[in-house]
């Protein structure tokens, strides 16, 4: 994509340092990669054999989507003036970026023909206290694109698994009303855990975590045992709706302790437990 990231030896994904389009005017010679280009597919094809009994979940091309495809291609501050100061040249590149991502499901499911279960994206819409953008804002340039990428990837036979971080809460029913079919959320405690569950339990299916900004690194094994419980319990149903899932504990600072607690809660506790809040 042409974007260049720094990375340190910290386990993570670095910072971006130098972006490809930066005036508007580099959009005349940039070139956005080929959806179409020979040997896209040739590792997933070789992987999907060793796991044909399994549900596939694929990371397809780079998990960076709409938005923040968009802002490492711009530069974050930039990306978050645009639509202000450029709403015409900010809705010409979404779009491009969009087509990028329907071309890349439509192969999948061409290629693949249902063998892939769930195509994963990522746009962290949230900061600690709210949405980077107003919702009339986010609406205007995002939602409905959302809405034909979700259907691109459902026409393609698979499900949409959305990770988004930040106190994102405004969004997330219209997330759902333009097709997400489960969120991954790491940081249950921003959102609300009691309150995402009264909102949404039951309409969507979770793939969380216990909290990595707060219980997880910080927090005892009785917190986290705790917060693991109060996950299914919210925002489980009586038939399920909800897969925990772990984090890179080391990244994060947090105790291998912290790590197994979690996992041994959720299963010790089940689908035994999930919907407990709403059978009380």
């Amino acid at each position: 994509w042409g974007t260049v990231w720094r990375q340190t030896d910290e386990p993570n994904m670095g910072q971006i340092v130098k972006v490809p389009v930066a005036e508007w005017s580099d959009l005349k010679t940039y070139r956005l990669p080929d959806p179409d280009a020979r040997g896209r597919f040739d590792v997933l094809e070789r992987r999907l054999t060793e796991f044909p009994d399994l549900y596939i979940i694929v990371i397809a091309e780079t998990v960076l989507t709409l938005w923040e495809r968009y802002y490492s291609l711009r530069g974050f501050d930039q990306a978050l003036m645009d639509p202000y100061l450029y709403p015409a040249e900010t809705h010409a590149l979404l779009d491009r970026v969009l087509e990028f991502h329907m071309a890349i499901a439509r192969n999948l499911g061409r290629h693949f023909g249902g063998r892939i279960d769930a195509f994963f994206i990522s746009d962290d819409w949230g900061t600690q206290t709210n949405t980077l953008f107003p919702a009339p804002v986010w609406r205007e340039f995002f939602k409905e694109r959302y809405r034909q990428l979700f259907a691109t990837i459902h026409e393609a036979g698979m499900h949409v698994i959305m990770h988004s971080d930040g106190h994102i809460n405004e969004l997330l029913p219209e997330l759902v009303e333009v097709g997400v079919d489960a969120f991954n959320l790491h940081s249950p405690t921003v959102v609300g855990i009691e309150e995402v569950g009264r909102a949404l339990a039951g309409k969507v299916a979770f793939v969380p975590c216990v909290d990595i900004q707060n219980t997880m690194p910080r927090g005892t094994v009785d917190d986290v045992r705790r917060e693991a419980r109060l996950l299914l319990e919210h925002w489980g149903t009586p038939d399920g709706g909800i897969i925990p899932s772990d984090y890179d504990h080391a990244a994060i600072g947090a105790s291998e302790e912290n790590a197994r607690a979690a996992f041994e809660t959720f299963r010790d506790l089940g689908m035994a437990h999930c919907g407990r809040a709403r059978l009380a």
